[in-house]
């Protein structure tokens, strides 16, 4: 068996919580294990198409070095090395502000959806700024759901069937923005729920 591992918001763990990587875990998992790292999400440079990976099995390496330069996707633009560089090089302080202020935002947005729409629940979770929100108690299709709230009161939100599994019950909030834009996005999904509720009678 070999597992890819998509660590790419590795540097986003909630505080209190640490990176673990899956390599880390024994030398036997980490034989079997690519790794895929990048600063773009914790740095908010995705436009600098920047990431790495990292496969301590030289054997596996070398097939995977093979391919993405055969896919010709193995030659990082003017600005994407330096730019990796210095986010992880210079950026822990940026960083530890980051995680602080996302910190604030994903307990606002609980603490506000337990008060104001207590029939969803936040998954706990221990990284991110993606908040997965059970709805089930309102509906089972928030494919549905999140279109109507869009269409009413202009808040885009994910609907989690894209996901797979049981994910038409889910949705995937985005909480990385200013506060003031948080609460303008709760004070939609509020009025959103309240209007999908009334038209479905529920």
């Amino acid at each position: 068996m070999l597992v890819v591992s998509d660590e790419i918001h590795c540097d986003l763990t909630h505080i209190g919580h640490a990176y673990i990587p899956l390599a880390s875990i024994s030398e036997e998992i980490a034989d079997r294990t690519i790794t895929c790292i990048t600063p773009t999400k914790a740095f908010n440079i995705a436009g600098l198409q920047t990431a790495a990976i990292v496969i301590p099995n030289p054997e596996i390496r070398k097939l995977v070095d093979r391919g993405i330069n055969t896919d010709e996707v193995a030659e990082p633009n003017a600005f994407a090395i330096q730019a990796a560089e210095a986010a992880f090089d210079e950026g822990e302080e940026w960083l530890e502000e980051l995680r602080e202020y996302l910190e604030q935002n994903r307990k606002f947005l609980i603490g506000s959806l337990k008060e104001l729409v207590p029939e969803v629940q936040v998954v706990e979770a221990e990284a991110t700024y993606l908040a997965w929100i059970d709805c089930a108690a309102i509906t089972e299709d928030t494919k549905g759901l999140c279109a109507s709230i869009r269409e009413k009161t202009g808040l885009y939100l994910s609907a989690g069937d894209i996901f797979g599994g049981n994910g038409s019950r889910f949705i995937r909030w985005n909480y990385a923005c200013p506060k003031t834009l948080l609460e303008d996005g709760i004070q939609r999904f509020v009025e959103g729920v309240g209007l999908y509720k009334k038209e479905y009678s529920i």
